[in-house]
Parts: C-alpha cells; structure tokens; sequence
C-alpha cells in the first residue's frame, strides 16, 4: 500500500516539476521580449539625441 502511494506521489511531483518549468520558459521569453523592446527604445532615444539623425 506504501508503495501505490509513494507512486502516486512521484507522479503529482513530476506534474509539479513541469508547470514550474513550463512557467519559468514563459517567463524568461517575456523577460527576452521586453529586454529587447527596450533597448531598441534605448538606441532609438540615443540615436535621436546625438543629432546624428538630425539634418541641418
């Protein structure tokens, strides 16, 4: 009887383990995602305020 509920266990373990890693990857591609969004703002901002954009 041990056992069925030591397997039991293991099993909600490595369903536990995979939505954690489901959401870290979900939250590591958005971390990308606004990491890039804002160093194109950032370069653009920079680019802007150098006047080398800017015609004379």
């Amino acid at each position: 009887m041990g056992c069925i509920f030591s397997c039991i266990a293991g099993v909600f373990q490595c369903i536990g383990d995979c939505i954690m890693a489901i959401v870290s990857t979900i939250a590591g591609c958005l971390e990308c995602i606004i990491a890039s969004i804002a160093n194109f703002l950032a370069s653009v901002v920079d680019c802007l305020t150098c006047g080398c954009c800017r015609r004379h």
